[in-house]
């Protein structure tokens, strides 16, 4: 049996590690008041139809869309904003000011697997609701590059403005006249964005699209006043620790995105991304409520594994201690070492192993594939003379201690391995 092309298995040590990074990540979003959200890992296709758009790659290309039994269309959720807001409106959370959550949850796209890009992958991801304030934004954007820096790497952020409802048709006509007198050199999909939201186009990845948007009209030269001012005030007060760059033609994936967008880069890789979208909430409940927000999600799978490979995180190096019976009488008190063990000794700074064998080599084998750093076992000698034997199993020197100074013994030992 083998897993589903587009999927993976983490064995340890990167299953700890994604632990560790998620964990990291979470105490540090808590501190600006974000809270957890969960959401289902499937949801009625409408809900990324309307919200995505159906010019999207997401929705034309790869949603994982099925029936259940009862014909109703349902979808693995591909993101996870759009559920988070689809949570918000049903569980009546609209009358709150402000609303910052985050969430840790897998997405399924059907895309051609490559390199750190699964079908499965995992995204966490962060949404602040309430605040359209400039100040909002470049919380979001430093939350985000603060995250990257924790672990060491020096990232840049790709930043734009793609304007609002006022000033987005202006602009969205002179981007369709332009690529109207181009449209013979489009390539399919993009022949197909055209009718729908030329804005797609700018976010093609063949190169000759890639090519014709270079020369296409930029967003920012349409703002209205309050989108450039918002902008303006972004660009004008982002720390100076963030390497900020500005990409006129950056426009994101999805079609719910308004006026501030950014992109995360890494030696010229896509970890996250994010942006406002102000009309989401008002789009999911039919013009009868508004409610602005902005958020940024990123990918676990890059992260971790950009992380292993310029070995900027490591292991947390733990004793790892094996308790072993070697004699049914030995049982119980190998049980009950166990549990004062537990008990006594920081659980960071230790990993405890319960085990019985037959005889000591077989329990020294055991050990070995398991990297332990000391066994305490008890036969039928030690039985005799209230001892237990500790053996390092790195240097092979062994020790009989008295059962009474044993804990004592071990707790010492965590702190000098």
């Amino acid at each position: 049996m083998e897993r589903p092309k587009g999927t993976n298995d983490f064995l340890y040590p990167e299953s700890k590690i994604r632990q560790l990074i998620i964990n990291e990540i979470i105490v540090f979003l808590e501190k600006f008041g974000y809270l957890p959200i969960e959401t289902p890992i499937f949801e009625y296709v409408e809900l990324f139809r309307r919200s995505a758009g159906i010019s999207s790659d997401i929705v034309s290309k790869e949603m994982y869309e099925f029936s259940d039994r009862k014909g109703r269309r349902l979808v693995l959720r591909p993101e996870i904003t759009a559920p988070v807001v689809r949570s918000i409106i049903q569980n009546n959370l609209l009358t709150q000011k402000l609303i910052k959550l985050y969430y840790v949850g897998s997405i399924f796209r059907y895309e051609k697997p490559q390199k750190d890009r699964y079908r499965q992958a995992t995204q966490l991801g962060i949404e602040y609701f309430g605040q359209e304030n400039y100040l909002a934004d470049i919380e979001v954007i430093y939350i985000t590059h603060k995250i990257y820096t924790k672990f060491n790497l020096d990232v840049e952020i790709h930043i734009n403005s793609i304007g609002c409802t006022e000033c987005r048709p202006i602009y969205r006509e002179k981007l369709y006249n332009y690529f109207s007198e181009r449209e013979d050199k489009l390539c399919i999909d993009c022949k197909r964005r055209l009718q729908e939201n030329p804005l797609r186009i700018l976010d093609c990845k063949l190169p000759s699209c890639k090519e014709l948007s270079i020369n296409a009209p930029k967003p920012v030269d349409y703002l209205c006043p309050n989108c450039a001012h918002h902008f303006s005030k972004i660009l004008e007060n982002l720390p100076n620790e963030i390497k900020i760059k500005q990409n006129p033609l950056l426009v994101r994936g999805l079609d719910y995105y308004n006026r501030t967008v950014f992109e995360v880069k890494y030696e010229n890789v896509d970890l996250a991304g994010g942006g406002r979208y102000d009309y989401l909430v008002s789009l999911l409940t039919n013009n009868k409520h508004n409610l602005p927000a902005i958020g940024f999600a990123l990918g676990l799978e890059r992260l971790t594994n950009i992380l292993i490979e310029k070995k900027l995180i490591d292991l947390q190096k733990k004793s790892r201690i094996n308790l072993c019976s070697l004699d049914d009488k030995a049982d119980k008190i190998i049980l009950d070492l166990y549990t004062q063990l537990v008990e006594n000794v920081n659980n960071q700074e230790m990993e405890i192993f319960l085990t019985k064998f037959g005889n000591l080599s077989k329990a020294l084998k055991a050990a070995d594939q398991k990297n332990i750093n000391y066994i305490v076992f008890i036969g039928k000698e030690e039985l005799e003379s209230n001892q237990a034997t500790i053996r390092n199993m790195l240097t092979g020197k062994q020790e009989k201690i008295s059962l009474s100074n044993l804990i004592n013994h071990l707790k010492e030992i965590q702190y000098h391995l």
